[in-house]
């Protein structure tokens, strides 16, 4: 079955005349067969036509968006933007609908920032902008085999990644935040808060696991801090009554655990614990963290109950305050 399949994936790519991808190509692919038949890496730099009339590049253009190579059309594009001014605007916007069109998003998002830093403040510069954010999110759904590319991109749409500074406008403009707050009556507007809410479930399920990963680990004022990325976005985060349980869960466990001196022996624990407090030495300093710990989860529970009454999660949670007796 195997060989029959691979010879079916090398029949395929030898057959790549045709413009349309088949749903058996798109089968092999999931079965990891062949490449994705769907993206093309453009080159970087395309050669410029400098004999070719205005008209001749327009009609080359449309000619080459039928064809299978979707990366084509950009060298004629191109070679319209750089000699004839007139063209400039058109062209530089089909320019960079190439891109996404050949799913080379990255590319994609590069022209768009180019045109954005060296014209800005245009007409079209809106549209521009939109192209640049479609490119981020094809990049996210793009790049769901490498979990970590995908959370990268998922970081910089949501403008949560340390690197996002003033001095890396470039990064900056892949925030659909960015875009909503330039233009707050923009006609895609919908279209750019799809985009952002996909981007906030992915991450909060991400930080989420991370902070799990953290109370295995025993790590537990490390895994707050991941909670708390969840709570701040709050209920619009589809994690977040889930997060929030925990968030009560933990720092009862954590209290029961600092008056228990059998649990407290831990290595691990203790290690994260003096890392983030000053004194967990003596009886007396464990009991004060215990006792701390233990009203930040009633408070926590307190805002569930305010919040959230009829969530089955603050049913769970109000039993948490039996499962964790004060010793």
């Amino acid at each position: 079955m195997k060989k029959f399949l691979l010879v079916i994936a090398m029949i395929l790519v030898s057959e790549a005349a045709s413009a349309r991808t088949s749903a058996l190509q798109r089968i092999l692919f999931d079965l990891g067969f062949i490449e994705d038949p769907y993206i093309q890496i453009c080159p970087e730099d395309t050669k410029i036509d400098y004999k070719a009339t205005e008209a001749e590049l327009w009609a080359s253009a449309r000619k080459a968006e039928g064809g299978y190579n979707k990366c084509k059309p950009a060298e004629y594009y191109r070679s319209l933007f750089v000699n004839y001014p007139n063209s400039y605007r058109e062209a530089y916007r089909r320019y960079v609908e190439t891109f996404l069109n050949a799913q080379d998003f990255v590319m994609a998002m590069n022209e768009a920032n180019m045109y954005l830093a060296n014209w800005n403040g245009m007409n079209d510069s809106e549209y521009i902008h939109l192209l640049l954010l479609r490119a981020v999110d094809g990049e996210i759904k793009q790049s769901w085999r490498d979990k970590n590319r995908q959370m990268e991109f998922v970081a910089f749409s949501l403008g949560a990644s340390l690197v996002q500074t003033e001095e890396s406008p470039y990064l900056l403009n892949l925030q659909y935040r960015a875009f909503l707050d330039k233009y707050p009556q923009s006609p895609w507007k919908n279209e750019v808060l799809g985009m952002l809410n996909d981007s906030r479930q992915m991450y909060g399920k991400n930080v989420l696991s991370e902070a799990r990963m953290f109370i295995l680990k025993r790590d537990y004022p490390t895994a707050f801090q991941k909670y708390n990325v969840i709570l701040k976005w709050g209920p619009a985060v589809g994690v977040f009554e889930e997060a929030l349980y925990e968030m009560i869960q933990y720092h009862f466990e954590l209290s029961w655990i600092l008056t228990n001196k059998t649990l407290l022996s831990d290595f691990s624990l203790n290690m994260f614990l003096k890392r983030d407090f000053a004194t967990v030495s003596t009886v007396e300093e464990r009991k004060e963290l215990s006792d701390q710990t233990r009203k930040q989860a009633h408070s926590y529970l307190e805002q569930m109950k305010t919040n959230l009454p009829n969530s089955p999660w603050t049913a769970k949670a109000l039993k948490l305050v039996d499962a964790y007796p004060i010793l």
